[in-house]
């Protein structure tokens, strides 16, 4: 899928998000996107997070975005993460658990590559992933993060 995007030279990525939301880092080290991975996130944000935020009527919080190889690393993420590529983010919304986010984002009908909703013992955030790439084949796959671990298929009421 190809995507049109508004390059912002605001600190912006889209009417909600700031570029600064999806590169802090409590590891300390080096956080910097690359500049496929900024078009990536300019694709996420437009076309994914602000409709996302939108639907919700309140805040959506990113937990984690952009991580760089470093980064992914030593918060024991995937060898094959899609924040490194800043196709995912991990999100909250005010007044949502992960799986009436989860509900809310597929009634949406996004392109989602894949959601993971995550127990509140395991975070209660909501982990998207798309596929930004024209040659990207997104899969919708839909998981839930249970509180003993790994991942199981998502079902409404999780």
């Amino acid at each position: 899928m190809s995507y049109s995007i508004q390059k912002r030279f605001d600190g912006r990525m889209s009417t909600y998000f700031k570029l600064s939301e999806f590169t802090r880092t409590s590891t300390g080290l080096p956080n910097e996107p690359t500049s496929a991975a900024k078009t990536n996130l300019l694709i996420l944000t437009q076309h994914f997070l602000d409709p996302i935020r939108e639907a919700v009527g309140g805040w959506v919080r990113v937990t984690s975005g952009y991580r760089s190889p470093a980064v992914n690393k030593a918060v024991g993420g995937s060898k094959t993460s899609a924040h490194m590529t800043g196709e995912a983010a991990d999100i909250k919304a005010k007044g949502h658990t992960a799986s009436e986010l989860v509900a809310l984002i597929l009634g949406l009908g996004l392109p989602f590559d894949q959601l993971i909703a995550y127990a509140p013992e395991r975070g209660g955030h909501v982990h998207i992933g798309i596929k930004a790439g024209a040659s990207g084949r997104a899969r919708r796959q839909v998981l839930w993060a249970p509180k003993s671990g790994g991942y199981e298929p998502f079902t409404v009421g999780h």
